[in-house]
């Protein structure tokens, strides 16, 4: 049996390129100050990496949920351990924490939407 992959899945990529953007001008020091303050980071980092999670697993598929869910959450993780190399990023656990909730929440959401199609 195959799996239908839905068209709005190839969002997945966008999502990607903006997650990615994001990240670059944070670390060029280009991203507004306001985005930093909370609840906006947490708020940010939830939807970002959550919104990429969903998006993936439903482009990826279910069966490949669990690889794709955790190269995700490898990648999140080493970008925000990877921002104590940078003096205009700050490593937060908060941040990480809600970049996994935000992973593990997309997903799950995705997985039980497959199941329904």
């Amino acid at each position: 049996m195959t799996e239908t992959r839905p068209a709005w899945a190839w969002l997945f990529f966008v999502h990607l390129s903006l997650v990615i953007a994001a990240s670059v001008l944070a670390t060029t020091g280009h991203f507004p100050a306001a985005v930093f303050r909370t609840p906006f980071d947490k708020v940010g980092h939830l939807v970002a990496y959550g919104g990429l999670a969903f998006l993936a697993v439903a482009f990826f598929g279910h069966r490949r949920s669990l690889w794709v869910v955790a190269i995700i959450l490898v990648a999140a993780t080493s970008e925000e351990i990877s921002q104590r190399a940078f003096p205009t990023r700050t490593f937060d656990l908060g941040d990480l924490a809600m970049n996994w909730i935000g992973i593990l929440t997309g997903s799950a959401l995705a997985r039980r939407l497959l199941d329904r199609s």
